[in-house]
């Protein structure tokens, strides 16, 4: 996943936008962006974490050489959150989730995930006695 992703996806549930972004891992790679307009974003700068405003200049060119390795993307309004496995977002509807893999990755990178996620994320948390 790169940031600019989170300038088009919404939670799947309550169609929030922008989605919060949690990142666990990164890693610089060397990709020529040579000819790429800015802004690249055209609503929100996930890499910013604010919104376009096209008067100002984005660094676009540092931005697009980070990949996202693992994170937590997060609706707040909500409180479903989506993993970032090995680069891709996992955007599934609760029914097509695997509650013990999801519980697993809470339990895994615990230490670098906000608590609200943790206790109260949807569609697993681990305030959860049993698993869902």
């Amino acid at each position: 996943m790169r940031y600019w992703g989170l300038d088009v996806l919404v939670c799947l549930y309550c169609k929030r936008f922008p989605l919060e972004i949690h990142v666990i891992e990164e890693e610089k790679q060397s990709i020529e962006v040579a000819g790429i307009q800015t802004p690249l974003c055209k609503t929100y700068c996930g890499y910013l974490r604010e919104n376009i405003q096209q008067s100002r200049e984005y660094p676009c060119h540092e931005c697009l050489k980070i990949a996202i390795k693992t994170a937590i993307l997060y609706c707040p309004e909500c409180k479903h959150w989506y993993p970032v496995r090995d680069r891709v977002v996992v955007m599934l509807a609760d029914n097509k989730r695997k509650p013990e893999r999801d519980r697993e990755f809470l339990e895994k990178y615990k230490e670098k995930i906000p608590e609200i996620i943790l206790r109260e994320g949807k569609p697993v948390n681990l305030s959860q006695t049993t698993q869902q």
